[in-house]
């Protein structure tokens, strides 16, 4: 088995934590302007001096066995701890409450973090950008705010307990752009009432819910895995054995994927084996 963040004041102080706002990991707040096939690129950390994550795809688990989870967000964190970091944010949202944790994975990083919107920060993927000591957006990218969603079943207290609890995740989220825009929470509140608000480059900044606009030339990070996996035959044997699989198991896996380890005797019909693609499995060995 293969073991895979007033304006100018505010802008150099880090917004405060988000405290605890109940439970709800199943609740899903996510903008509809999106193709249902959006496509979802996991968390990558980057090797550099500012290495970069980019955050491209639903947050939490989509239901579909994909998503942006905040234990990818935390274990690419570890990889660049002490060093200053660009977060590239283009998301739909998604579980609010995995995004209040990322935000605050970012919020208690090391170093500076600069949250670039390079598409769309919709929804909870919103509250993540607000961690950015410094928010950069592209001019045609967008930030989406809207009320909490949720979906509930139950007797009318239940559905009354339901209310209040969105009223108060609305509130929490509300704080948030208030910390980072300086302005009141109670505008955030009437703003986004009913509808979902859009703030598309220069309106984003002018919302106080971002710095500066990207350059038009910036220069593409170089992208490189945070942790080195296999890329050829031999090299997947050495890593497998650092994992402490017998040589037998890994013969096993060899053979049922239509390989052998070059290391192993040869057998009467040695050579006839199909060659295998492996280009599937080194892929989801990828972080």
């Amino acid at each position: 088995m293969i073991y895979t963040r007033l304006r100018a004041v505010m802008a150099a102080q880090r917004p405060p934590e988000i405290g605890n706002i109940g439970s709800g990991s199943d609740w899903r707040f996510e903008t509809r302007a999106l193709a249902a096939d959006f496509e979802k690129v996991e968390v990558t950390a980057l090797a550099s001096d500012r290495p970069t994550i980019s955050i491209f795809g639903y947050i939490g688990d989509d239901g579909d066995g994909g998503g942006i989870s905040t234990s990818r967000i935390a274990g690419a964190l570890r990889s660049v701890a002490g060093k200053p970091i660009t977060v590239e944010i283009n998301s739909p949202g998604g579980n609010y409450f995995e995004g209040v944790a990322a935000y605050n994975l970012l919020r208690r990083h090391d170093a500076p973090v600069r949250v670039e919107v390079v598409g769309i920060a919709a929804s909870a993927a919103s509250v993540i950008a607000m961690a950015g000591d410094e928010i950069a957006i592209a001019a045609n990218a967008e930030i989406m705010i809207h009320e909490a969603r949720g979906l509930f079943l139950g007797t009318k207290s239940e559905m009354r307990d339901a209310w209040e609890t969105l009223a108060h995740v609305d509130t929490a989220m509300c704080e948030t752009y208030a910390a980072r825009s300086g302005r009141p929470v109670a505008e955030f509140e009437a703003l986004i009432a009913g509808k979902d608000v859009y703030f598309r480059g220069q309106e984003a900044i002018d919302a106080g819910l971002a710095d500066v606009l990207m350059e038009r030339q910036a220069e593409m990070p170089v992208y490189a895995k945070a942790t080195k996996f296999p890329s050829d035959k031999e090299s997947l044997d050495t890593f497998l054995a650092k994992l402490d699989m017998p040589r037998s198991e890994r013969r096993d896996l060899y053979r049922a994927m239509g390989t052998r380890n070059a290391a192993d005797p040869a057998t009467p019909r040695a050579g006839d084996e199909p060659e295998a693609d492996l280009s599937r499995l080194f892929a989801a060995l990828t972080v």
